[in-house]
């Protein structure tokens, strides 16, 4: 294999990358490395095979030509110079003032843009995401404190201090501690708001000894990872101190319906941050593969989280064996890699990939692993034209998504707007995350699904491979998307004042209860009584609120009502329909909001919102979860409408 010389790539002078042969004694690899007075001075692999080196030069010998030297060479199996890489962003478009998420509207939402992802649409069905899917921000690192950010912020439960991890609580029963449950009153004694943000945040871990004790307690070589790991400063705090990483990374998860600043795709999608750009946006691929394997590896120890794929918004350089190598380990443990189809050459142009190779978009898994893990993207504008600085290919660029003027989070807390294919690679990345959630399915899956549903753009017509842009909602659609993620309700509000409010009570029998035109609070069970029958079992009451702030009673000190206790059905049977649900209205539920799920349908003729307790807790609609109340008014039922006792 020959090199190719820097003044065509940028590299870094003075090292190169190098792995030998697994035959090659220890006399021929000191002789190989003599010819270019080299010295090994790291060294790096996966799972305990060849390792990587990464090697120092002598004095005077340039790192192209001691590559070409090396490759040469019969006890190496390859040499490479350590490309630089960037981040795959372009300049704001400074007149944008209108539409400041066009990347997540349908052609049926609102605000509506046909040429965005569907992403609302999706959203409005009851698709969210799930705090059991993870996606690698393989980047500039992840600003963690962010009011946006920090609930989807990845947290290493296996580098979790033991002394620390058997008292802590999985409040949302997901399997898994996150810092949704590190903002809990069951957790408080184990964590301290460092930083004084009134959050509990990865910033807070970093600097409280009782989580970064010193010990490699996964032992996977990365002491105190507890919430990824920064490669270029070979540190446990990944912090974003460029803003590119945190804007891609808000694209793809930040927080919705919380009424904070802006939503990403999947509002429940686990970020982990894995920092290999500096703060001018500028890395190499030795350290873009040590982060590419560590979520590989990641995924091999846990099985409460689904490592789905990996958001590469980056780009530059020749072709390297170590990142390949690194993206065909991520593909053989399941795992997409996503990436930027690049913007252009120095020009501003976009480029035809099919001619000028852009990596790591052009890298191809076929011939290792039978099927092509990489999944290029290309970007668009509003106006559905693509981008005059995309990059484009149509056997290279799977795809394109929006990514001009793109509106997310920014480093410091604040939000902004970027441009770039950057912004096109992380909707992608999230649709990916989402349609996990919704379905399971695994990435050849996720993959075909993503390519077999995107609807037809005039624009990338003979530009991409499909001629598409992502569309979640079909690709949801497409596979099957039977389990839905409900919305997790935000800390509850405290109930309306009871003072001026009428109690309404039902029968054990099947009631039609209506308010009055004021305030009213209505069960339709008896106001006494603890038997299952009390409860509402074996029946259903239709609830009318008829005026005023009501609040509808589903659950109280007595427990759950209209369960019927039976495991292996949903009790359809036995549930409270609320006839009309407006604004200032409540529903009182007994237990917590992990306990519940939001899923839209269809129940006794009239279409609504469920209200399903999460019976077997895997914070996903199955056929084991159990109806207990049903929303047909006009008003959606959101997270915000109910609480608990």
């Amino acid at each position: 294999m020959s090199s190719v010389h820097s003044d065509v790539f940028e590299a870094a002078e003075g090292r190169v990358l190098l792995k030998f042969k697994a035959g090659a004694s220890g006399a021929e690899r000191d002789a190989a490395l003599k010819k270019v007075g080299g010295t090994i001075e790291e060294s790096f692999g996966f799972d305990g095979r060849e390792h990587v080196h990464k090697v120092k030069l002598g004095d005077g010998v340039h790192a192209d030509q001691a590559a070409e030297t090396l490759s040469v060479n019969g006890a190496v199996d390859y040499a490479e110079q350590d490309y630089v890489v960037h981040s795959a962003v372009v300049s704001n478009d400074p007149g944008f003032t209108g539409g400041r998420m066009w990347g997540m509207a349908g052609d049926k939402s609102s605000p509506a843009n046909q040429f965005g992802t569907q992403a609302a649409e999706a959203w409005a069905a009851g698709y969210t995401g799930s705090t059991k899917v993870a996606v690698g921000v393989i980047d500039s690192g992840v600003d963690y404190t962010h009011p946006d950010l920090y609930l989807n912020v990845w947290l290493n439960n296996a580098e979790i201090p033991l002394s620390i991890k058997a008292s802590l609580v999985d409040v949302d029963k997901d399997g898994n501690i996150t810092f949704r449950d590190l903002n809990t009153s069951a957790n408080s004694a184990y964590v301290r708001d460092v930083n004084a943000n009134g959050r509990i945040d990865g910033g807070d871990l970093l600097n409280d000894v009782r989580w970064e004790d010193g010990v490699d307690t996964d032992g996977n070589g990365y002491r105190d990872d507890l919430i990824g790991w920064d490669f270029h400063n070979n540190d446990n705090d990944p912090y974003d101190d460029d803003g590119h990483g945190t804007h891609v990374a808000g694209t793809i998860a930040a927080s919705g319906g919380n009424g904070v600043g802006v939503a990403g795709v999947g509002w429940n999608t686990l970020v982990v941050p894995l920092k290999f750009l500096d703060a001018t946006g500028s890395g190499y691929t030795s350290n873009a593969a040590k982060a590419i394997d560590y979520f590989t590896a990641a995924k091999s120890r846990t099985t409460a989280v689904d490592f789905v794929a990996t958001n590469n918004s980056w780009g530059g350089g020749g072709y390297s064996a170590t990142v390949y190598d690194a993206i065909v380990r991520a593909a053989r443990a399941d795992i997409l890699f996503v990436a930027a189809a690049g913007n252009g050459g120095a020009d501003g142009i976009g480029d035809n990939n099919n001619s000028v190779v852009n990596y790591p978009s052009n890298y191809n898994t076929s011939s290792a692993v039978g099927w092509d893990s990489v999944i290029g993207v290309a970007a668009l504008q509003s106006s559905g034209a693509l981008a005059s600085y995309s990059n484009y290919g149509s056997t290279t660029v799977e795809l394109g998504a929006p990514g001009s003027s793109i509106y997310s989070t920014l480093a410091g807390g604040s939000y902004g707007y970027m441009s770039g294919t950057s912004m096109a690679t992380p909707h992608v990345t999230g649709s990916i995350a989402l349609a996990a959630a919704a379905s399971g399915a695994g990435a050849l899956a996720l993959r075909n699904a993503l390519l077999d549903s995107g609807l037809a753009t005039s624009s990338l017509s003979a530009k991409t491979m499909t001629g598409d842009r992502v569309d979640v909602m079909s690709m949801i659609q497409t596979l099957g998307g039977t389990t839905t993620t409900p919305t997790p309700p935000p800390p509850p509000p405290p109930p309306p004042p009871t003072s001026t409010v009428h109690n309404i009570y039902g029968t054990t029998a099947s009631n039609t209860i209506t308010g009055t035109t004021g305030n009213d609070k209505i069960w339709g069970v008896p106001a006494t009584g603890t038997t299952a029958l009390a409860l509402g079992r074996g029946t259903i009451d239709v609830l009318r609120g008829n005026g005023g702030d009501d609040i509808f009673v589903l659950g109280d000190s007595r427990g759950r009502f209209y369960d019927d206790r039976y495991s292996t059905t949903q009790g359809l049977n036995d549930y409270a329909r609320v006839t009309d649900f407006s604004a200032g209205d409540k529903v009182q539920l007994k237990g917590t909001a992990g306990d519940y799920l939001l899923v839209p349908g269809t129940i006794g003729g009239y279409s609504g919102m469920g209200i399903f307790y999460d019976a077997n807790h895997n914070h996903l609609w199955d056929s084991r979860d159990e109806l207990i109340g049903h929303i047909s008014g006009s008003k959606t039922l959101a997270a915000s409408d109910l609480f608990f006792t």
